[in-house]
């Protein structure tokens, strides 16, 4: 490829469908508050079609385009171990990980041009269906954890319905609740829930402790 000024609308067309894949997939990710989100599968997309495009005119028709490409792959281990996190016996990251070295895979392909976009598309459409779909099968086949949370607030007992929708969009399913609130309205909520992932737990809990009416939460799982 001669990257002449007629070839600038067709490398920039690239670069910005190389934003839309890798945008749909950090969106997945930047919605589910993981270590790598919106902005980082967008550039690591953005800066593989970059290599792919400027391995090609490097290589002309004389060498092979690919050996700049291939690094990208085994490249993209060192950032992607930075969003690897091992709590205690649990280990955190490795979907976000794995969706940055897929993300790289689809920015070479739209960097290829011509049959690499239908690859890009498709492939970012699996990307994301993985994700998305994949996501409830394991919440089904999983045997999750039975979780307590205490949580003090004020205006407990007009506030069930706010705590019962924070836990219920988090995916978390309430299985018991008691209530014990003095004449103020300030008091304590037992929960008892079901929880698929730990993960969607401690999102939860975050949000609550961000809330300014609550003024503590405690929890314990099994």
């Amino acid at each position: 490829m001669t990257f002449t000024l007629a070839a600038w609308p067709i490398v920039l067309g690239q670069l910005l469908l190389a934003v839309v894949c890798g945008g749909l997939v950090g969106y997945q990710r930047e919605r589910l508050e993981r270590p790598a989100g919106f902005r980082t599968h967008v550039l690591v997309c953005v800066g593989s079609a970059v290599y792919m495009l400027v391995s090609i005119a490097i290589a002309g028709k004389n060498f092979d385009p690919s050996r700049i490409a291939a690094q990208v792959a085994s490249g993209m281990g060192f950032l992607g171990a930075g969003t690897i996190v091992k709590q205690g016996s649990v280990v955190r990251g490795l979907t976000t990980a794995a969706s940055l070295w897929a993300v790289a895979g689809v920015g070479l392909a739209v960097g290829m041009g011509g049959p690499g976009v239908s690859i890009a598309l498709l492939g970012t459409l699996v990307v994301y269906l993985t994700l998305t779909g994949l996501q409830l099968i394991e919440r089904r086949i999983a045997h999750g954890h039975t979780c307590e949370v205490q949580i003090r607030l004020h205006d407990a007992r007009k506030r069930v319905d706010w705590l019962h929708a924070q836990f219920l969009d988090n995916g978390l399913e309430i299985t018991g609740i008691t209530i014990e609130a003095d004449e103020n309205g300030s008091g304590e909520l037992s929960l008892e829930c079901h929880a698929q992932a730990l993960d969607d737990l401690q999102r939860t809990v975050s949000k609550l402790t961000a809330d300014p009416g609550v003024m503590s939460v405690h929890w314990s799982c099994r």
